[in-house]
């Protein structure tokens, strides 16, 4: 496909469309502040072991970067990751300083402190749920694929899930999957707060939703970078990005199962104790 313009509303139609940045379930409940103790700590434990095997996708995105320009910019995320300060700006560690308090695994473990989760069982594979572990292996076949073009594609589309509806507007803004999990997590800490607990720290999540809604704004640009390449494939660009997004809604779905299971074995814990009555 050699017209710019024309791919654009290819990609508009075929990749943000997904119902992962359409129409998140989870999320969208998360959002209203319902979940217990119980239901964050799946958030946070599932969320870990997505973060810390993510490290080992970076690696992966950064040696196989189809430009000098990705594998900067791969390397950056990795380092952020692992702790060096990051400038929201730019996207850019030069010259930032490392603290291991500072690496994101670190901020989801002071959060699950609060709620009575031993550091070690965050982050851990074993820790993760079916879906978690489906969503894994699907990026890295993805975001961590050998295939440059297939692993631009994935990075393309992680990211405009990650920035969607970021500096849209607050409606747009209000369907953002960071900002629904903040408003959730901030209904929880008022209440909380209200029973005289700690609140947890959402440290982790809003600087996410930070570094995300500057770097949606260079999204379409980086794309344009990606098709001016020798050798772009149009085919083989959406195919890993159609692929990535599935693979995050199966982690998404699957949390949005789970809380729902566990709605149902409340209400069956419930009708036994009215019968034992």
């Amino acid at each position: 496909m050699k017209d710019l313009e024309a791919f654009k509303s290819v990609v508009r139609q075929e990749l943000l469309t997904h119902p992962v940045i359409t129409d998140n379930p989870f999320t969208a409940w998360f959002a209203r502040g319902e979940a217990d103790e119980e239901q964050v700590a799946d958030l946070l434990v599932q969320f870990s072991v997505f973060s810390n095997h993510f490290l080992v996708l970076q690696v992966k995105r950064m040696v196989n970067a189809g430009s000098l320009e990705g594998e900067r910019c791969a390397r950056n995320i990795l380092m952020n990751e692992c702790g060096v300060g990051l400038d929201p700006r730019t996207g850019s560690v030069e010259g930032r300083t490392f603290a291991t308090g500072n690496a994101h695994l670190n901020w989801l473990r002071e959060a699950g402190a609060v709620l009575g989760l031993e550091p070690m069982q965050l982050g851990r594979w074993r820790q993760g749920s079916d879906a978690t572990h489906r969503f894994l292996n699907g990026l890295d076949k993805t975001y961590g694929s050998h295939d440059a073009m297939t692993g631009a594609g994935a990075s393309f589309a992680i990211e405009c899930w990650a920035a969607s509806g970021l500096g849209g507007g607050p409606r747009l803004e209000a369907g953002n999957f960071w900002r629904q999990l903040i408003r959730g997590l901030e209904k929880v800490n008022l209440r909380r707060n209200a029973e005289g607990l700690d609140i947890i720290p959402l440290g982790f999540f809003k600087f996410h939703a930070e570094i995300e809604a500057g770097h949606g704004i260079n999204v379409w640009r980086e794309l344009e970078d990606t098709f001016a390449q020798p050798g772009f494939d149009a085919k083989r660009f959406l195919r890993g990005g159609k692929k990535a997004l599935d693979a995050i809604e199966i982690f998404w779905l699957g949390l949005d199962e789970h809380r729902r299971e566990y709605g149902r074995d409340a209400l069956a814990g419930v009708n036994v104790a009215q019968w034992a009555l």
